[in-house]
């Protein structure tokens, strides 16, 4: 155990390794308040992912995340356990702010395929751009997620796939796409949402950042259309 580590673990107060309660069904807290635990987990996943991205996962520490919070760090073992637990709650967060995304924009009450999958390639970058350091925290760090938590992640990133490849099922069943495997067609779209967060880099300096989600709009649609 690092001294910094050791130095936060001393810090717990007596009973904060028994949490009350559970919210939002993976983060455990002690504090009995959900509006105050939603506030407060938003501020600390935020807070956090800049320093993860900035300094790492192993090398910030919870003094770190009490410091960029102005959570004490007393009061921050209240609303989460370990420091592990704050990389579940950003991919918790990460992972119900996309499926709300899809909902807002009314996907399914899209009749036409090529216009519903348009919206939702563009619903996706848009989502990418927003939550780029999430996106990076993902592909960077997953890696520390505890191993129940992580089966979740990948599992709530197969339900995005599956919900494109409905779409582009949907559309060659009604003859508007024409796709070998939908399976893989839906992955790399997925992916496509990681481009800019992980390439970014290197296109910013050709296209702008709308130049950028209308060439993956077309590109995308004109490899399905029959």
């Amino acid at each position: 155990m690092k001294q910094r580590d050791y130095d936060d673990f001393r810090q717990r107060k007596p009973g904060q390794m028994t949490p009350r309660k559970s919210i939002d069904g993976t983060v455990e807290t002690r504090i009995k308040n959900p509006k105050l635990v939603r506030k407060k987990h938003l501020l600390i996943a935020s807070q956090a992912t800049k320093l993860f991205i900035k300094q790492g996962f192993s090398a910030t520490s919870m003094r770190d995340i009490s410091r960029a919070t102005k959570i004490t760090l007393g009061n921050l073992y209240s609303y989460i356990q370990k420091k592990e637990d704050i990389l579940c709650l950003v991919f918790e967060l990460y992972h119900k702010s996309w499926v709300k995304v899809l909902k807002d924009i009314g996907i399914d009450a899209i009749d036409d395929p090529q216009e519903q999958l348009r919206k939702a390639v563009r619903a996706l970058m848009v989502f990418g751009e927003k939550y780029q350091d999430e996106i990076k925290l993902m592909y960077l760090e997953s890696r520390f997620l505890p191993k129940a938590f992580l089966k979740i992640a990948m599992d709530n990133e197969r339900q995005l796939v599956c919900e494109f490849e409905k779409m582009i099922r949907r559309g060659c069943d009604l003859g508007v796409f024409d796709v070998e495997d939908p399976f893989f067609a839906a992955n790399m779209i997925v992916f496509q949402m990681a481009v800019n967060p992980l390439r970014g880099w290197n296109l910013r300096d050709h296209y702008s950042y709308e130049q950028f989600v209308s060439r993956s709009e077309n590109y995308i649609l004109s490899a399905l259309i029959k």
